[in-house]
């Protein structure tokens, strides 16, 4: 295993095939490398050194991946900062992380131009320093700083380029955000070690359909509102869609219903992962043949997975999944209570509850915050949703833990389409047990979720 980020993504032979294309713009493997080693120059040129933060606010593209490399090359610490961050929350994440600088489109054309007289360092890099902070998704609270050591990542990289079915020289489609700890890892640097083409470019639907086409897509990292769209989108002709052999879909449980329609219609393999922030990130993918559509699949090579009962912490058939390995985080920065509650001896307690199946592959059933204490009972949010999303005229739809007049907990569903509350209600009642209906609903225009898609409860809570 490679002893920091950058050895374990440029540290062998670099072809001269293409490495990126974003827009008009590309690079070959040795010219990105050339690149990386300019930024680092004029990143050391203006006093930022080992151990020093550098925020990182750049969209999808050849930027964000040379300063994310030349940061860490020179044993800086990268903390990458979504797009659509105010001025204040940016604020607010930068001061948490004491960053020196920010790099924003504005600044990154002075950072990446050859760098003429300037030397490009070249230190030694501790595999226990710290390469990257990234913010967990905040879909719960505050977002905090995860410590990722070079190790961690360049560990990740390993395991998860062993078994991503992605060869050398194939085209790999990137639109999750970059910024975000699942697009940093599965989307940018694990094809980059594998020395496929990276195409990388933001979000935007129709870009996004037309992109595989054009540029001859072998596979795509999705999350599941992009599911929908390929298992539902009206003009989607799926003859653009023949060079695409592999689906990967993450950041929140894939309804398998879903799955089955987008892998009838393109005929392209759909498979789900499962990592967190505090796993650098990816812990579990489907890639064995056979694996259902409702699992997360197996976990990677080297990654050890215990599941246990949330209260008692003894082991369970199903509970909570903690996860052990070498990409675990170093912590959580500046809160030792935070890292003491999720870090237990090596184990990252994820928060998620899974059923570990017959074959040894895994099922998401619920976030543990997430579960809904109805009179008692516990009620899953996303067997709620999945099944809601079946019922015609619904777009999109969430499941949240609402009140009562008396303060006790109810489900109530937040939904997007051409139907009435009344219509939802009679459907989800017909179809599960007493305990489990919908207590209220709201008709909304849209349903908040994270960059990476994953829907955003503790908004929907507060409405």
């Amino acid at each position: 295993m490679s002893g920091s980020l950058y050895q374990a993504v440029f540290g062998h032979d670099l072809p001269e095939t293409t490495a990126m294309v974003t827009g008009d713009a590309s690079v070959t493997y040795p010219e990105l490398a050339e690149l990386i080693d300019d930024a680092a120059a004029h990143l050391s040129a203006q006093g930022i050194g080992e151990r020093h933060v550098v925020g990182v606010q750049l969209p999808n593209g050849i930027d964000f991946a040379t300063l994310l490399h030349a940061t860490a090359k020179i044993g800086a610490i990268v903390a990458p900062l979504p797009m659509h961050l105010s001025h204040q929350d940016r604020s607010q994440l930068l001061r948490a992380v004491d960053a020196r600088l920010l790099v924003t489109a504005a600044e990154a054309p002075q950072l990446i131009k050859p760098r003429g007289q300037l030397d490009s360092p070249t230190p030694h890099i501790d595999p226990e320093q710290l390469a990257c902070l990234p913010f967990s998704s905040g879909t719960t609270g505050t977002p905090k700083a995860v410590m990722l050591s070079h190790r961690a990542l360049a560990a990740n990289i390993a395991q998860f380029a062993q078994v991503l079915p992605l060869q050398s020289g194939e085209t790999c489609l990137s639109v999750l955000p970059f910024s975000h700890i699942y697009g940093l890892t599965a989307l940018l640097n694990v094809p980059l070690a594998k020395r496929a083409r990276v195409i990388a470019q933001d979000f935007a639907r129709d870009s996004f359909l037309k992109a595989h086409p054009k540029h001859q897509v072998n596979l795509t990292f999705i999350a599941p509102p992009l599911a929908r769209l390929l298992a539902d989108a009206p003009h989607l002709t799926p003859e653009d869609f023949r060079s695409l052999h592999t689906i990967v879909s993450g950041a929140a449980p894939l309804d398998p219903r879903v799955a089955a329609r987008v892998q009838n219609r393109l005929g392209a393999r759909v498979m789900q992962g499962f990592g967190l922030t505090e796993t650098a990130p990816v812990t579990h993918l489907a890639w064995q043949r056979g694996t259902a559509l409702d699992s997360i699949g197996h976990p990677l090579p080297g990654t050890s997975i215990s599941v246990r009962n949330p209260d008692t912490l003894e082991p369970a058939e199903q509970g909570e999944m903690w996860v052990s390995g070498p990409q675990v985080m170093s912590g959580y920065l500046g809160d030792p209570d935070a890292t003491a509650r999720t870090l237990i001896d090596g184990w990252v307690r994820t928060g998620d509850i899974v059923r570990r199946k017959h074959d040894g592959s895994y099922v998401v059933v619920d976030r543990l915050k997430d579960l809904i204490k109805y009179h008692g009972f516990q009620v899953s949010p996303v067997k709620l949703e999945q099944l809601i999303a079946t019922m015609p005229g619904v777009t999109d739809v969430a499941v949240a833990r609402g009140f009562d007049s008396l303060g006790d907990e109810r489900p109530e569903a937040f939904v997007v389409g051409a139907v009435s509350a009344n219509e939802v209600m009679t459907f989800v009642a017909d179809r599960v047990a007493g305990f489990e209906k919908i207590r209220a609903v709201h008709l909304v225009d849209r349903i908040p979720r994270s960059a990476a898609g994953k829907i955003l409860r503790r908004e929907l809570t507060r409405t």
